[in-house]
């Protein structure tokens, strides 16, 4: 059962980043997907401004890449699962902080809790 939970975080992870990667968008491929972000987003909250003024954008959207694409493997690993649940628990907790669509990122932490 563990190990299913496992890798139905793995896949909602990978299928986030390989979305991305394949959607045709040159914004995620030229690392400038973040630029006006914060200002579009369809669910701002109070620190949405901080980051959007004081952020890397680029670094945003390579640590973005490597999360949702290289360390969902860490998930399939016995001896690396609990750092890769950390990592996504982490992730979705900057996510909520930004202000992006709050709802499904407490709903991808929950499998990460288990990991």
């Amino acid at each position: 059962v563990i190990y299913s939970i496992r890798w139905y975080l793995f896949k909602i992870m990978m299928g986030a980043g390989l979305i991305k990667l394949k959607s045709g968008d040159w914004k995620w491929k030229d690392l400038s997907a973040m630029d006006s972000f914060y200002e579009t987003q369809p669910v701002p909250n109070p620190f949405s401004k901080y980051f959007h003024l004081y952020s890397n954008h680029k670094l945003e959207v390579l640590v973005n890449h490597v999360v949702e694409v290289i360390c969902p493997f860490l998930l399939l690993v016995p001896q690396t699962t609990r750092a890769g649940g950390l990592i996504q628990i982490a992730f979705q907790v900057l996510l909520i902080l930004s202000g992006n669509l709050s709802f499904l990122n407490w709903l991808t932490m929950v499998p990460a809790f288990l990991c």
